[in-house]
């Protein structure tokens, strides 16, 4: 039902020629206007950061499948550490990683809280009207230190001065394990020594689970874990009407309903369903009919912005495994999928396994799978000319 002021506003602003922001953000690694589903876990954080060293919830593993949103977790946990005092780095998870923070991230910082980091000395007096006067600059804390060494000292002035650091990593199953053994050696010295430092690390679940098999990763191994699973429809539905009404329109109650239905809980469809809806509505008001007619076009973005880049790369017999699933209907028994493909033995639970490390199918029953990610199905259906070959 609209509302007077509502309605008012954006009769106003279209008389006017104005045109109005789409408040929905389908994009990843861009914070949503309202977040929602995951508030204990950024209260948990909070309360680490002020209980202080020890607090588990300092260092956390944030697992999720594609579109969950872990990096808008991160976003959030970092800014609820800037708004506490604290300074925040991010490491990047690539072959530059150490180097970066070691010679960019960690001497910035440091230069930037210690006021006895740089010296400046006259050089030379230019005179005559030609010139200026010649200044050196020299940081006393040079970019050539260790990681050890230089995560050390910043941790330490920090928490002398009130403060911390925490350190942020994204797509962490791309990580070297030869970089994260020395980043996590270097942070399990900070801790021992008592200082203010946490870490908070993200990626996708069973390449996680991998990648931390590695020697050397045993303390990261201890951070309190993080699973990102399905938001509540309540959630879902606060944060469309919320969104929309950003932009100065509103759902009807039927359109939430059915906007909220199309979501699954599954934090990027929020965005892209919302979206859509929000553009195709020719009014302040979203009706269900516009909410329906978007779902071809959800599909299809879907489809190019997680399902491909989710699929890429997988082996030929998996991606048979999966177009089998999915011709079969949205869920079915292992060995009846190994049947239709005609393979037999352990090689379907090897598949199954496979994928569901992946993060693209997920257990529904004793040997029984459904796929993990919503329209998975409809876009494998559409593209098994595709992924088939």
């Amino acid at each position: 039902m609209k509302t007077y002021k509502s309605y008012k506003n954006y009769k106003r602003k279209v008389e006017l020629g104005v045109m109005l922001a789409n408040p929905f953000r389908p994009s990843f690694g861009v914070n949503p206007v309202v977040f929602v589903g995951r508030m204990q876990f950024l209260r948990n954080f909070e309360f680490a950061l002020k209980e202080g060293v020890g607090s588990p919830h300092r260092f956390t593993l944030i697992q999720g499948i594609r579109g969950t949103g872990k990096t808008a977790l991160l976003n959030q946990m970092e800014a609820k550490a800037k708004e506490t005092g604290w300074h925040v780095v991010r490491a990047r998870a690539s072959e530059s990683m150490v180097e970066d923070l070691v010679q960019g991230q960690l001497p910035r910082i440091l230069n930037a809280i210690h006021p006895q980091t740089v010296d400046r000395s006259i050089t030379n007096i230019n005179v005559g009207g030609i010139g200026g006067l010649g200044v050196s600059v020299q940081q006393r804390f040079p970019e050539g230190h260790t990681l050890w060494t230089s995560l050390n000292e910043v941790s330490r002035i920090l928490t002398e001065s009130g403060h911390g650091l925490l350190i942020t990593m994204d797509e962490l199953q791309a990580a070297h394990p030869k970089d994260l053994h020395e980043l996590s050696d270097a942070i399990q010295d900070s801790v021992r020594d008592g200082y203010n430092i946490a870490l908070s690390f993200a990626g996708l679940p069973g390449e996680i689970i991998r990648l931390l098999e590695h020697p050397g990763t045993t303390f990261l191994r201890r951070a309190t874990p993080i699973t990102l699973g399905e938001i509540t429809d309540e959630d879902v539905s606060y944060a469309l009407d919320s969104t929309a009404k950003q932009g100065e329109k509103h759902f009807t109650t039927d359109a939430l309903r059915l906007a909220t239905g199309y979501c699954h809980g599954y934090a990027f469809l929020i965005q892209l369903i919302g979206s859509i809806a929000w553009t195709m509505a020719t009014g302040d008001e979203i009706t269900e009919a516009e909410v329906h007619d978007s779902l071809p076009l959800v599909i299809e973005r879907m489809g190019e912005m997680v399902h491909k880049p989710a699929l890429r790369n997988i082996p030929f017999r998996e991606l048979d495994f999966l177009c089998t699933l999915a011709a079969m209907g949205e869920s079915a028994r292992t060995s009846d999928i190994g049947e239709a493909m005609g393979i037999s033995g352990s090689q379907p639970s090897t598949y199954r396994r496979r994928l569901i490390d992946r993060g693209l199918l997920t257990p529904k029953s004793h040997g029984e799978v459904t796929f993990a990610m919503p329209y998975l199905r409809e876009h494998i259906n559409q593209n098994a000319h595709l992924y088939r070959g």
